[in-house]
């Protein structure tokens, strides 16, 4: 199987599983904020978003540089998963003191802090069990992950409607999530030591201190990227309540939904291009400037849709009671081309060895972003905070193509966007006009929306020789795994 039969084949499994999950976690976080309300969905988004961050420390860059090495060599696979173990571990039970520590600071009422208890435990089962799923995309047995995934939604989905439905609130919500992480963790464990590696704890302290050089970089650049994500959260609970945070993150947990998307795409390309750096820098090239243009293209469509149908969109998911994400969501929704543009670069950087300049960026778009919040959420609200997120991604996905460019390729954006920025202005202009006109079905218009966009690409001969080829290679995978 050849590298993009080879992507293809990781990226289908994935996607299959992630439209199950997505599928599955939109109803949870819709039913969420329509049985809560927006003061309680609030607590709940908040108590997630505070446990995310705090749960980054955990990882130290690990599971990135897992992935890189034991791609390049899979003999290390037990040597690298004995001692990440041990050390998670020990970063786990010193994250949840310092989580306790802060929320107990805060001085947030008793509910929220139970929640964030809880949650944060979720979170530390959940960064252990990645030791093991970033083996198999080591392996690049991205199925395993793949099922695993869609069985622990499975279990959050129903039982956190279940949870719902019988009159039961936050505190009981997050104990649904944390069951679901430990069965997880426990299979995840059970996966990888049966068909991969079995995990032996070990102490080897060269090789933490070796692993803590190499992995640092990668750390930094999570936490700044953690920053940029959460900041607006933290500052809109603090001043602005929580019924401000429910408004802000009904939309914003729609952009989260969609990122997976981009992100399992470049998980699956993401061992290969650590493998093509060290064999064919001209493969690499073309790797990162194909999957570029497939995400750029995707992003300016669900970007310019999601902008023109805000006003139909919220209020069929969330009802009335969240009728001000609607502004929230034009704003935030063009978050879904940044992350189209930042992913392909940010794995790239990881694969090329630069993941010190990809902190620098990520510190960049961190600091950027918490001014931003700092001048807007005052004066603005939640609208400043979702201006805030846009333009310090934009610094950050600039930064790092900066970087991109000055180490290996320099990516020709322009040249990609101009034909998907034309064929997606035409679709959003009509599906405008027959949204105001006509007031057609959602599904209708997006349907049409869909068409139009496709109809434009092809007219405007988006796709050349080699792409189509591409997709033929893809598509001999699909049947394959079907």
């Amino acid at each position: 199987m050849n590298t993009v039969q080879r992507i293809a084949k990781n990226t289908l499994l994935l996607y299959v599983a992630t439209i199950m999950t997505a599928a599955m976690s939109m109803v949870l976080t819709i039913y969420l904020a329509r049985m809560l309300g927006d003061v309680t969905y609030g607590k709940y988004s908040f108590a997630v978003v505070f446990t995310g961050f705090f749960g980054i420390l955990t990882n130290l860059g690990m599971n990135e540089l897992l992935i890189r090495e034991v791609a390049r060599d899979k003999s290390r696979a037990t040597k690298y998963l004995g001692n990440m173990m041990l050390m998670r571990l020990i970063l786990s039970v010193v994250v949840l003191a310092i989580i306790a520590i802060v929320i107990n600071l805060m001085d947030y009422p008793r509910d929220t802090t139970i929640a964030v208890y809880i949650f944060g435990a979720y979170t530390i089962l959940t960064y252990l069990g990645f030791i093991f799923r970033m083996t198999f995309r080591a392996f690049e047995k991205m199925e395993y992950e793949a099922a695993l995934n869609v069985l622990e939604r499975v279990i959050t989905t129903s039982l956190g409607l279940l949870i719902l439905f019988t009159g039961f609130g936050l505190i009981e919500v997050a104990y649904v999530f944390l069951i679901a992480g430990a069965v997880n963790l426990l299979l995840s464990f059970l996966v990888c030591a049966k068909i991969f590696a079995k995990p032996k704890l070990e102490i080897d302290l060269d090789f933490w201190k070796k692993t803590v050089r190499l992995a640092v970089p990668f750390t930094l650049s999570n936490v700044f990227v953690m920053i940029y994500g959460s900041t607006d959260t933290f500052m809109l609970s603090v001043m602005k309540g929580d019924a401000v945070v429910g408004w802000y993150n009904a939309p914003y947990n729609l952009i989260h939904a969609f990122a997976p998307v981009v992100s399992l795409f470049m998980t699956a390309a993401y061992p290969v291009m650590s493998r093509l750096f060290v064999s064919s820098k001209d493969s690499l090239n073309v790797a990162y400037e194909k999957s570029s243009k497939y995400l750029i293209v995707l992003g300016l469509a669900v970007s310019v849709g999601g902008m023109v149908l805000a006003d139909r969109i919220i209020p069929f998911l969330f009802g009335g009671e969240f009728v001000n994400s609607i502004a929230t969501l034009q704003v935030l929704i063009w978050n879904c081309l940044l992350i189209c543009i930042y992913h392909p670069i940010l794995y790239l950087l990881g694969s090329i060895n630069r993941q010190g300049q990809m902190a620098i960026a990520g510190l960049i778009g961190a600091v950027a972003n918490i001014g931003l919040n700092l001048i807007l959420i005052p004066r603005w609200s939640y609208i400043g905070a979702g201006v805030a997120t846009l333009i310090s991604g934009s610094i950050t996905s600039f930064a790092c193509w900066y970087i991109a460019s000055k180490y290996l390729y320099k990516l020709p954006i322009h040249r990609i966007l101009v034909k998907p920025l034309i064929a997606s202005g035409i679709m959003g202009i009509a599906v405008y006009w027959l949204n105001q006109a006509t007031r057609m079905n959602l599904f209708l218009l997006i349907a049409s929306g869909a068409v139009l966009y496709l109809t434009g690409l092809y007219l405007l001969r988006t796709f050349s020789k080699e792409d189509r080829e591409l997709f033929k290679q893809v598509f001999r995978v699909k049947r394959r795994v079907s």
